[in-house]
């Protein structure tokens, strides 16, 4: 257990902590009325620099509160006074309003305010005896303040898993990972923090229906919630972790189309693959291993091209092994289909054939516009000779005017390979191939990478 000395130093805002240690000190010094009175102090500057958070973050109720402080600011005169100490006298049940305690935490701190009262004017008491607090009894105030209030970031309840939820069927969805944990997992009670991660894991894993109103498919929606859940476990992934396998009963429930879904959905986020049944691996294993051959015309096949995308994942090809299997029978153009979809360093030895089958310029263009490129890379010395053999052999790749814009690109996102003596021989054979129109194309290549043509050298 911390503590106070500890718990002083874990004060959320830096300008509240040298308060605290004010009241700290007069409680150390056994001065109790003193200690209540600079928590109190404490506690209202806390709430104000809480208030002035939570209206940047667009709270409009926190906003109205920021407004009149603002106002009194702007007058040091007696007016002022008096609307601050009207600001005062709501702050707890600003707090409450706002979520940052609970009604137990309000009544703790309600009680601190009033003995605040007795410990500031001595008159209050009957018969005219002052009121007279142990030092226990100020250090229960204390502590009291620290553990509901003065060490938490200005957090929030049932607001913040509502606005959550706005948040992702907005139209102006951000799903920037330090910006989803920043307002919903750091900024948020821990009771809400469960409620919020049970959505997105519903949500991400069930694909749940949403209301018509809010302008976003379920699918959609289900998407969202899978960036949250994914960016949420940077901040905690025992919790999401927990709120995935909640989930999982339910996902093993759904037919197999859907788990499908989920699975093109999440299947790269390693807390969900660790947590899939190894039953349900092997029933869409079977799926997968008999399925038809793809066209990638239907919805249903653009569902599975995805899921066989996911077969450059090593944790998931080692789950669900068909998927690899299946990806090796596709053609060609098949297999450029899937890739388009997840690239990956898995894929990179499958390029080579892939430029090799291309039947048409149109297509040579479209397959490493679609592939190469996307995988340059990911690609290892090994497979770069296979891959612009290829290129040069196959006289749609050569000669497409097109390509010699592209051969460039590669090898400009290809930076581990920018060295490699195979460049050099790819522009000597396509020299030797290709007639002098298609040659003077890849002219720009060759200075590139410093080729000095000895047909035409001095």
């Amino acid at each position: 257990m911390l503590n106070l000395e500890e718990r002083i130093t874990r004060v959320w805002h830096q300008e509240v902590r040298p308060l605290v240690a004010d009241a700290y000190r007069c409680h150390s010094t056994g001065t109790p009325r003193a200690a209540i009175v600079a928590t109190w102090t404490a506690v209202c500057a806390d709430i104000i620099h809480k208030l002035y958070q939570l209206a940047e973050d667009g709270d409009g109720t926190a906003a109205e509160v920021v407004k009149r402080i603002e106002a009194a600011r702007s007058k040091a005169d007696a007016e002022a006074v008096k609307t601050m100490q009207q600001v005062e006298s709501k702050l707890l049940q600003n707090a409450l309003d706002l979520e940052l305690i609970d009604f137990i935490e309000h009544r703790q701190l309600e009680r601190l305010q009033q003995d605040r009262h007795l410990c500031a004017h001595p008159s209050l008491r009957p018969l005219g005896d002052v009121f007279a607090p142990s030092g226990e009894y100020a250090r229960a105030h204390l502590v009291a303040a620290l553990d509901a209030l003065l060490v938490h970031p200005p957090t929030q309840g049932l607001k913040a898993r509502d606005r959550y939820k706005a948040h992702v069927s907005d139209p102006s969805f951000v799903g920037h990972a330090d910006y989803l944990v920043q307002m919903f997992a750091q900024r948020v009670k821990s009771s809400a923090w469960k409620q919020i991660l049970g959505i997105a894991a519903k949500h991400a894993m069930l694909e749940l229906e949403v209301p018509e109103d809010i302008g976003i498919t379920a699918s959609v929606a289900a998407d969202r919630h899978a960036l949250c859940l994914i960016a949420f476990a940077q901040h905690d992934r025992d919790a999401v972790r927990e709120a995935i396998t909640k989930a999982m009963s339910t996902f093993n429930g759904l037919p197999i189309e859907k788990q499908l879904k989920t699975i093109a959905r999440l299947g790269a986020f390693d807390v969900f693959v660790d947590a899939l049944d190894e039953t349900v691996c092997q029933q869409i294993g079977i799926y997968v291993e008999r399925g038809p051959a793809l066209l990638f015309d239907a919805p249903g096949e653009a569902a599975m091209a995805s899921v066989l995308a996911l077969a450059g994942v090593d944790s998931v090809r080692d789950r669900i092994p068909a998927l690899g299997s299946k990806f090796a029978k596709l053609s060609p153009i098949q297999q450029a289909a899937v890739i388009e979809r997840r690239p990956s360093a898995y894929f990179t030895d499958f390029l080579a054939p892939i430029l090799a089958s291309a039947g048409g310029w149109r297509t040579a263009e479209r397959l490493t516009t679609m592939v190469v490129i996307p995988c340059a890379r990911l690609v290892q010395p090994e497979q770069l000779d296979g891959i612009l053999t290829a290129w040069a052999e196959n006289a749609q790749c050569r000669e497409a005017s097109g390509m010699t814009e592209l051969a460039v690109t590669f090898w400009t996102h290809a930076t581990q390979l920018q060295s490699h003596p195979a460049w050099t021989a790819f522009v000597k054979r396509v020299r030797e191939l290709a007639p002098d129109p298609q040659w003077f194309q890849y002219e720009e290549l060759a200075a590139v990478i410093g080729y000095k043509d000895g047909a035409n050298a001095s």
